[in-house]
């Protein structure tokens, strides 16, 4: 068995890097306030200066790691062409153009770099951010009217944001933890339970199941196991959205669709029929740019209101098109084809799988790739499987051949 810690402290020179890894979560939260948008530049400055520092150019790494990431350097300038491009025949905007292409360009940083110390940064940042979310709970600075429903926020501007990132952090602690159910990792589940709960963001009960049916697994749980605690809860909810009325209970209203899907069914009727219904070849392979499904939007409905597009992949087919969905999928295939080149990660089973699952559940209501709030969690996690060894795993002996 390895004895090596996973309370590894940051050298000197690693130290900025440790730092911004660990304020991460809380640059998530308030993107939205310009100045401290600059953290993330921060953290990806202070990762170019100290890529020489960690093992990623000191040639301790795997050839074919050091060969795929010069491929995803040379893959991030091809896409970020592609969308420069974009901005420069149709729309779009610099800040949104490096706002989908960061999440890349963090990996690459933080992979590059190598430092030891970085995954219990990355387990700090989680905590902290499942910690101080709850900590606005008996404030109203933590809750905001959603329609009607008085509906918890947290530090976010938005409730599913709040959402996907405390599940998200949840599943790194987890990772970090080797999955064991010891009480850090019950009480922070059981917080992050009760913000998801509250904050009624639906799709993210279906991204937290996910996270801690995956915990469960890992620690022995059997699948059919699973299934029928999946199947009691289920039949426990219809009879209490039968017996309650779960527009007072949680305020959402099964019975008015539009009502229950805030309006996306409707963006996404709109977005097929007077969107990609009309493409010409040419609009199906490059898209109409970076804004088109808010354009549509506008010029099809008469309110004056704008919507986008609420959905990852008709996001990306609408705006950049065949093209640009077939690059920012082969941008992620690349970051997981790099995590798996650090050598085997027994304990890691699965969790890339995991990760990359409730991206894409989420990406069915909410467009992923503008945000970096949605992207760099994922980019994370195959971050840390990455610089994570196989630390407190018992050595299996290797298998006797018989002759």
């Amino acid at each position: 068995m390895t004895t090596r810690s996973p309370w590894m402290m940051p050298k000197f020179y690693a130290a900025p890097i440790f730092v911004a890894m660990c304020l991460k979560s809380g640059v998530d939260a308030f993107f939205e306030v310009n100045a401290v948008k600059y953290l993330y530049l921060f953290l990806l400055v202070f990762g170019v200066f100290f890529l020489r520092t960690g093992k990623g150019f000191a040639g301790i790494k795997s050839k074919a790691s050091g060969d795929l990431q010069s491929v995803l350097w040379g893959h991030v300038i091809i896409y970020f062409t592609f969308l420069v491009m974009l901005m420069i025949f149709q729309n779009g905007s610099p800040q949104l153009i490096f706002k989908i292409v960061s999440p890349f360009i963090f990996f690459g940083l933080v992979v590059a770099a190598a430092d030891e110390s970085l995954p219990f940064a990355i387990a700090i940042g989680a905590t902290l951010n499942i910690l101080a979310n709850a900590a606005l709970l008996p404030f109203d600075y933590g809750w905001i009217y959603w329609g009607g429903p008085r509906t918890f926020k947290g530090f976010y501007l938005f409730k599913t944001d709040l959402s996907y990132s405390v599940t998200t952090s949840l599943l790194i602690f987890a990772a970090w933890n080797r999955f064991r159910l010891n009480p850090a990792y019950v009480v922070l589940a059981l917080v992050v339970v009760v913000e998801v709960v509250l904050a009624n963001s639906r799709m993210n009960y279906l991204t937290l199941a996910i996270v801690l049916a995956f915990v469960a697994f890992k620690n022995g749980t059997r699948p059919l196991t699973l299934l029928a605690y999946g199947a009691f809860l289920i039949i426990l909810g219809s009879a209490a959205l039968l017996l309650y009325d779960s527009n007072k209970l949680l305020g959402f209203d099964t019975s008015n669709m539009e009502s229950f899907t805030q309006g996306r069914d409707k963006v996404f009727a709109l977005l097929l029929k007077y969107g990609l219904g009309t493409y010409t070849a040419l609009e199906w392979l490059f898209g109409r740019g970076l804004y088109a499904d808010m354009m549509i939007f506008m010029e099809n409905v008469g309110s004056g209101a704008v919507f986008g597009a609420h959905n990852e992949y008709l996001y990306l087919l609408i705006t950049q098109g065949i093209t640009g969905l077939a690059l920012n999928v082969t941008a992620w295939v690349l970051l997981y084809k790099i995590s798996k080149t650090a050598g085997p990660r027994p304990w890691a089973s699965g969790l890339a799988g995991v990760a990359f699952l409730i991206y894409m559940v989420q990406g069915a209501t909410t467009t992923m790739s503008v945000f970096a709030l949605k992207t760099w969690p994922l980019a994370t996690v195959l971050a840390l499987i990455f610089l994570s060894d196989d630390r407190n795993q018992e050595s299996k002996p290797a298998p006797v051949k018989i002759s």
